[in-house]
């Protein structure tokens, strides 16, 4: 009998107007601390999203830094290459040249003698 007793004042309550306003004050209030949890979540996954993205666009940096120094090398090495082959070449012919002047009998003749004083 006392269930019925303040069930009833409830129930009249929760029907007014006033009662479904406090009904729908105390729904939003429970969306809003659920939701609160999500909107966190959603928060830091954008964040770690927005960290993520900045750091391979910093990778992407470097690598285009590290790139352009390695063409930069590459093209040096290149030059110095073949620098090399036409200093190897030009020592080539002049010891061609020494080797093609020597008699057979391995006599220096006086040019090849001459050419050897003024070095």
């Amino acid at each position: 009998m006392s269930a019925v007793f303040l069930l009833r004042p409830l129930l009249r309550f929760l029907t007014s107007r006033t009662g479904i306003l406090v009904l729908i004050c105390f729904a939003l209030f429970a969306w809003h601390k659920i939701d609160k949890t999500s909107a966190v979540r959603r928060a830091v996954a954008g964040y770690v999203a927005d960290v993520e993205l900045s750091a391979k666009n910093a990778e992407l940096a470097e690598l285009k830094r590290r790139s352009a120094v390695f063409v930069s090398a590459n093209k040096n090495l290149l030059s110095q290459v073949a620098a090399a082959n036409a200093d190897a070449e030009a020592a080539n012919q002049e010891l061609e040249h020494y080797v093609s002047t020597v008699d057979d009998d391995c006599a220096v003749d006086g040019a090849l003698l001459e050419r050897l004083r003024n070095r």
